[in-house]
C-alpha cells in the first residue's frame, strides 16, 4: 500500500510534533510513504522535469500532485487550516483515492459526505488505531480484480443513462449499486 503523507508548512512552528506523531504512525503499519515531511517526495521529479519547471514553488506543487497521483491513499494533517491543503484533498478525492484528514482540534467527517473523504480528531493515544483502520479501509478498496459481462442492448442504454444522470462512468455506476446493496441502502 503507498501512502502519500501532507501537512501545512505554515503549520510547522505550532504543530511539528503532531506532524511528526501521524507520520510515525503511518510508518509502523509498514506502508510504503512519499511526503514533503520526509523529502522524498522530489524523487517522483525526474531532474530535467525539475530543471524545466525552474521556480521552487512549482517544482513542489508538481512533486505533491506526483505523489498524490502515485498514492493508493492520501493522509493529510490539517490541524492548521490552510487552502493549499483542500485543494490537495480534492485532487485526491477526485482521482478517487481515499483521503483522510485528521486534526487535534476538530473532526470534519460530519461536514463533507463524499464516498472517499474521511476525517476524524486524534491525539497521541488513538492515532495509530486511527491510520490502521483507514489503511485497512482503502486497501479493501482498491480495484483489483477485473470482472467482464455480456448485457442485453436495452440494459447496455440504462446503464448508459443513469450513469450519465449520476455522473458516473459506468463502471462507477455499478460499483455504486453494489456498495448500496451491500449496505443495504
Amino acid at each position: 500500500m503507498r501512502i502519500f503523507y501532507t501537512c501545512s508548512y505554515y503549520g510547522k512552528n505550532r504543530y511539528q510534533k503532531y506532524y511528526d506523531l501521524v507520520l510515525r504512525a503511518i510508518q509502523q503499519i509498514c506502508v510504503e510513504v512519499i511526503s514533503p515531511e520526509l523529502g522524498n517526495y522530489l524523487s517522483l521529479l525526474s531532474k530535467q522535469e525539475i530543471a524545466q519547471l525552474g521556480d521552487q514553488n512549482k517544482v513542489h506543487r508538481e512533486a505533491i500532485r506526483r505523489g498524490i497521483e502515485w498514492a493508493d491513499a492520501v493522509i493529510i494533517e490539517i490541524s492548521h487550516e490552510d487552502f493549499q491543503l483542500g485543494h490537495e484533498a480534492t485532487i485526491a478525492v477526485q482521482s478517487k483515492k481515499h483521503v483522510l484528514c485528521v486534526s487535534v482540534h476538530e473532526n470534519i467527517d460530519n461536514k463533507i459526505n463524499l464516498r472517499y473523504f474521511h476525517g476524524t480528531m486524534y491525539n497521541e493515544q488513538n492515532i495509530e488505531g486511527i491510520v490502521a483502520k483507514f489503511v485497512e479501509t482503502a486497501q479493501k478498496s482498491l480495484l483489483s480484480e477485473r470482472f467482464n459481462l455480456f448485457l442485453s442492448p436495452s440494459q447496455v442504454r440504462y446503464l448508459r443513462e443513469s450513469s450519465r444522470k449520476y455522473g458516473l462512468n459506468q463502471s462507477e455506476y455499478l460499483r455504486k449499486l453494489i456498495d448500496q446493496d451491500k449496505i443495504g441502502a
